[in-house]
């Protein structure tokens, strides 16, 4: 998948739709901290469970996908999550896999995502592919 949703199908449109509504919470910083939340609790913090819930509703990314196997690839994008604003859209499609399935490997590496900036400037990719 491209990153943008099925014209076809109004239940994705709603879950990216909300998913996008978290972009206001992450540009905030209100979110900064859920990492060492989770590191100290072993939780998810209420919003964190929403938006990874979120991804998962939305279907942006196959569950076949091997991001795991990609992991490499994406290191430089988790270093810097500014480098997601240009790029390509497979390279795109990619990084919604590892916020849609981060978690089957990896408890940690969601809130990690959210601290870090990479899932703000994942959502901010999202809604500018919409609105093209």
């Amino acid at each position: 998948m491209n990153g943008t949703s099925d014209p076809h199908n109004p239940i994705q449109d709603s879950a990216i739709e909300k998913l996008l509504g978290f972009i206001p919470l992450l540009e905030s910083g209100a979110l900064k901290d859920v990492h060492s939340v989770y590191i100290t609790t072993g939780e998810y913090p209420a919003p964190v469970r929403d938006l990874h819930e979120g991804f998962k509703l939305a279907a942006l990314a196959p569950e076949s996908h091997d991001w795991l196997g990609w992991i490499e690839q994406a290191r430089q994008y988790l270093q810097d999550p500014q480098k997601i604003d240009t790029s390509d859209e497979e390279t795109f499609s990619r990084l919604l896999a590892i916020a849609t399935h981060s978690e089957r490997f990896n408890k940690s590496l969601f809130p990690h995502l959210c601290s870090s900036g990479f899932l703000l400037h994942l959502l901010l990719r999202l809604r500018t592919n919409r609105c093209h």
